[in-house]
């Protein structure tokens, strides 16, 4: 009985740890070699252009490769001699199995965000437009976007190409000003806290659910992670206390703590 129980033991034990390990090998997978979506810097490209190493913030080097389906997009590279894979360009993928690219744009490096300060909660879009046009180009190049208003390398390249609608690599007064409408601290400071507040509670019973949070949260399919992050006290829907400390938390960058009761 003892050599049957030890025999039962040692196969459930080896069991577990069969388990354990591929769990610790479909995560690597899918975080690793196989991500669907890869966002970094070029570190090398081959000769045919077609292969590249790609360095993910805190990851290892990610293999990516063209074929004949891959589409390639130049955001921010104007001239023809940019619009070329280098190393140093910054990169957004969308890969299949085996690294092999769906889609791929490369934009110019960004460094630091460098954002306008509080000041730009109060500015109007002509005064933004100008306080971001550094070179006084009379329009807004990518990396100005993305440094001052809408630091994003997963997200600023499609948003910013989507905006360029003269597909001249830079937004003119009207395309910035219609970037910037889709940009979250920039809806939410055109109101106060508590104006947000009351036109989301369409009930009228000083709570906020899921459905009247999206009027105010821009974050799509991510709108009930957000939602429950913002339910400070769990209680399965929004405090107007808790409605401004989120609509600061976009606008400032920072959550303002309750404090709590003695």
């Amino acid at each position: 009985m003892k050599a049957k129980a030890s025999a039962v033991k040692s196969a459930t034990l080896t069991c577990a740890f069969l388990v354990m390990s591929l769990n610790v090998q479909a995560k690597s997978n899918s975080e690793g070699t196989d991500r669907s979506v890869v966002v970094g810097t070029l570190a090398s490209v081959d000769s045919s252009g077609k292969k590249f190493s790609v360095q993910q913030s805190g990851e290892h080097l990610h293999k990516l490769y063209m074929n004949a389906k891959s589409t390639v997009y130049y955001v921010g590279l104007r001239t023809q001699s940019e619009q070329k894979p280098r190393v140093g360009l910054g990169v957004k993928a969308s890969c299949g199995k085996g690294g092999i690219i769906k889609t791929i744009t490369f934009t110019p490096p960004l460094g630091e965000p460098a954002m306008v300060g509080e000041k730009r909660l109060t500015m109007t879009e002509r005064e933004l437009f100008n306080e971001v046009d550094k070179d006084a180009s009379r329009s807004v190049s990518y990396v100005e976007f993305s440094k001052h208003i809408y630091y994003s390398p997963k997200h600023g390249p499609d948003s910013f190409r989507k905006a360029d609608r003269d597909r001249d690599g830079v937004l003119g007064t009207a395309e910035f000003m219609n970037a910037l409408s889709g940009v979250s601290w920039w809806k939410l400071s055109r109101q106060t806290a508590d104006e947000w507040f009351l036109q989301a509670d369409k009930n009228r019973d000083e709570m906020l659910d899921v459905e009247e949070f999206a009027i105010i949260c821009t974050s799509g399919n991510h709108i009930e992670n957000v939602f429950k992050r913002a339910d400070e006290d769990k209680s399965g829907s929004l405090t107007q206390h808790e409605t401004a400390a989120y609509i600061r938390s976009v606008t400032h960058g920072k959550v303002r703590k309750r404090k709590k009761r003695k």
